[in-house]
């Protein structure tokens, strides 16, 4: 693969700092966008030869909404990797619903002055592609790259959920209309890719674990903090799939550009099953997960149906498992409960 120069935002969160890792192993250089200077310390620990080397610097960028904010990093770099997401809690047309878009539109606009990006890649959401919870039970319709989030703009701000889900969808058909009104005067494509609920390993800076929203998030509070383990999203991919996913994006030889992507495994994520096994082989975990009745497993049947043929066409389809996903992020909470004397209540 051609050695690219990328502008990376998100590489505080899970998935961005993952990808972070993945491209510099690939040999890429790296100029992540900073919204803390705080951060910085961290990334020049973890990575001194790469910061050392000029393999990695960064952007120091407040607030990612301001016009023009991206313009001098975009100007020298022949990728953006565009990760980062607004997920204020409340006000949420202020604090998720328009930042969404305008971020996204800065970063258009930056590639578009821009004389060296070839290719933006972004970090979108399946539930850009379908409706939760209403679409999970559906076995009917086929969701797949065509399909799209119905959620009104009229109850968007009903709740956080419904919210995080119209934003994406509109800031992902505003992206294709501005691509599409442009499209004459650009040199760049863009692939979105659809990325379900992610576990795995958790490297990101301040890692602490939660009862939130999202695959790692999930696992904490229904397995870790006994919720409903049936209750946990099916369809997922583990962290390192995803960057690795976001690192062969870059070649524009072997994946086409301006599509979208619907990413999953095909394997359901059944947590309850993975939490009995996870007792079973993990003994010292015994007391920490909570006692599960074991019940039949979950299978794809009762689900709506995806389908993933462009994705395992480009991609393939060799991705890690629930269970060594999930079990890499039980021993990251087990980790840092043990560095931090218990739980992070």
């Amino acid at each position: 693969m051609v050695q690219e120069i990328i502008l990376l935002t998100g590489a505080t969160g899970n998935v961005g700092a993952v990808t972070l890792e993945h491209l510099l192993d690939a040999g890429h250089t790296v100029n992540i966008v900073i919204r803390r200077e705080s951060v910085i310390p961290f990334f020049e620990t973890k990575f001194s030869p790469a910061v050392a080397s000029g393999k990695l610097c960064f952007t120091h960028i407040p607030d990612m909404t301001v016009p023009g904010v991206f313009d001098e990093a975009a100007a020298s770099v022949t990728a953006i990797i565009h990760v980062a997401t607004p997920l204020g809690p409340t006000n949420l047309l202020e604090n998720l619903i328009r930042p969404t878009w305008t971020i996204d539109a800065n970063i258009l606009s930056a590639a578009g002055k821009s004389s060296t990006i070839k290719r933006i890649i972004v970090c979108g959401t399946i539930l850009q592609a379908m409706r939760a919870p209403e679409d999970l039970a559906n076995t009917t319709p086929t969701i797949s790259d065509k399909s799209y989030n119905s959620v009104p703009f009229e109850i968007a701000q009903n709740s956080w959920v419904l919210a995080y889900q119209y934003a994406k969808t509109k800031a992902e058909r505003n992206m294709w209309a501005w691509m599409e009104e442009n499209r004459k005067e650009i040199g760049f494509d863009v692939v979105m890719l659809l990325v379900p609920s992610v576990t795995g390993r958790s490297p990101q800076v301040g890692f602490k674990p939660a009862e939130a929203s999202g695959g790692i998030g999930e696992v904490y509070k229904r397995l870790w903090k006994g919720g409903d383990v049936d209750e946990m999203f099916p369809f997922f991919l583990d962290t390192d799939d995803v960057a690795r996913i976001h690192v062969l994006s870059l070649d524009r030889t072997k994946v086409p550009g301006n599509e979208r992507y619907l990413l999953a495994a095909h394997e359901i994520h059944d947590l309850r099953a993975v939490g009995l096994k996870l007792r079973a082989e993990h003994p010292e975990l015994a007391s920490r997960i909570p006692e599960l009745q074991e019940r039949p497993q979950k299978t794809a049947d009762t689900f709506a149906k995806l389908d993933l043929s462009k994705t395992d066409r480009v991609f393939g389809k060799d991705w890690k498992s629930a269970y060594e996903s999930v079990e890499r992020t039980v021993f990251d909470i087990v980790k840092w409960e043990e560095e931090n004397g218990g739980g992070s209540n």
